[in-house]
């Protein structure tokens, strides 16, 4: 039987005695540039709203504001310990989790057509379910070890858990959000060791799935019809792609300078949190935009390197559930901004608006620096021997 063999480590605890904040620091800077980047832009896209609807021009920045340093000192509180310590909430945080998913289909606010939010749109739950998949897979997967190589172990257990997660947050419905939750897992099923029949299987079903979730759900439809409409004429595209569009070519090489967009003024909707990207593209020209691509693309490098550096299976199933929920999250985004795909809501991580989505992805940073400290400190050389991707075994 076809195997995939991705990782091999041996857990082992903390060493005494080590700096706690040896961290991976060109992680942490690329970071802070993005939530820089991020603080200008969310002031930018909603001075104007604050004044409309609050009658303060700071009203949204401040909130965001208070997110980021709720999610700083997140980060300082998960660098106190062990990130094995994460094992032990793994399983009450996706309970917890799926009980809010379930509660928010019956009492949860109603925006755009789609519940989605509770407290009065200022938590999402599915922004910690993200968080909770990551947590909870990456534990489940390393306790298995090579049993997932059998379908009793793997295949139909990890179906059980991913289709609940994805059942509930399309019922919201929210597809986009849970084919990001089954792209993390997915990935970390494969990168895990499993049976590459399995994968393959899983894949088909899941993208069958997909599929006809987009015929079905009559949004979903109606996106799809709109995007192939624009492959054939542009002009028919949906009128957030085109304003979106609109705002990129705009903002030319250069841009038209930070806070002199226009878009955001109620021409593109939703301009402070899915479509942000059009405004920096607008507000700081193609090498703005590309600054933004390089700085998340950078982030996503750093993240696999704390990865491959990881001194055990589960810091390594860990480190890279967070790097690529932030790559595929960006990637959904940019691609949507740019009409690559068709339409779909996704906040850019770091740069749009959105309390919820701040603290929890500065929470998935302060993990992968927990996961860093070994790289950083050096103690990668001392560390057991690890088999990489790519190598083959048949059974």
């Amino acid at each position: 039987m076809a195997t995939i063999n991705v990782v091999k480590k041996r857990s082992e605890p903390l060493l005494a005695g080590r700096n706690k904040y040896a961290v991976d620091y060109w992680l942490l800077l690329g970071t802070a540039a993005l939530l820089v980047l991020g603080f200008l832009m969310v002031y930018s896209t909603t001075f104007d709203l604050g004044l409309r609807f609050k009658d303060n021009p700071t009203y949204y920045m401040t909130r965001q504001v208070g997110a980021i340093v709720l999610g700083v000192a997140a980060i300082a509180f998960i660098m106190q310990f062990d990130y094995h310590a994460l094992r032990i909430i793994s399983l009450p945080l996706i309970a917890v989790t799926i009980v809010l998913l379930v509660f928010l289909l019956f009492f949860g606010q109603v925006d755009y057509g789609a519940a989605r939010a509770l407290s009065q749109g200022s938590y999402q739950p599915s922004e910690l379910a993200k968080l909770a998949t990551i947590l909870y897979i990456a534990h489940w997967l390393h306790s298995k070890g090579d049993r997932i190589k059998q379908i009793n172990y793997g295949l139909v257990p990890f179906s059980i858990i991913t289709g609940v997660m994805f059942s509930l947050i399309v019922l919201q419905p929210a597809l986009s959000t849970s084919i990001l939750v089954g792209l993390i897992s997915f990935t970390l099923f494969f990168v895990a060791g499993a049976d590459l029949k399995q994968v393959l299987l899983v894949g088909i079903v899941a993208g069958g799935v997909v599929l006809l979730l987009m015929t079905v759900l009559p949004h979903a439809a109606q996106r799809v019809n709109d995007y192939r409409a624009a492959l054939v004429d542009p002009f028919q595209a949906s009128y957030q792609v085109r304003q979106a569009l609109g705002a990129l070519a705009q903002g030319g090489l250069f841009g038209v300078g930070l806070g002199q967009g226009v878009q955001k003024f109620g021409a593109l909707p939703l301009a402070h949190t899915d479509g942000v990207f059009a405004i920096v593209g607008e507000e700081m020209g193609l090498f703005g935009a590309l600054g933004v691509i390089a700085l998340l693309a950078f982030l996503t490098w750093r993240g696999f390197r704390v990865a491959a550096r990881a001194r055990d299976t589960y810091g390594f199933l860990l480190a890279v559930g967070v790097t690529v929920w932030i790559a595929y999250q960006a990637l959904i985004n940019l691609a949507v901004i740019t009409s690559v795909i068709p339409f779909t809501g996704m906040p850019l991580p770091f740069l749009s608006y959105g309390g919820s989505s701040m603290l929890i992805t500065l929470i998935g940073i302060g993990i992968l620096l927990n996961v860093s400290r070994d790289g950083a400190a050096g103690s990668f050389a001392r560390r057991p021997e690890t088999r990489r991707a790519g190598t083959q075994q048949t059974n």
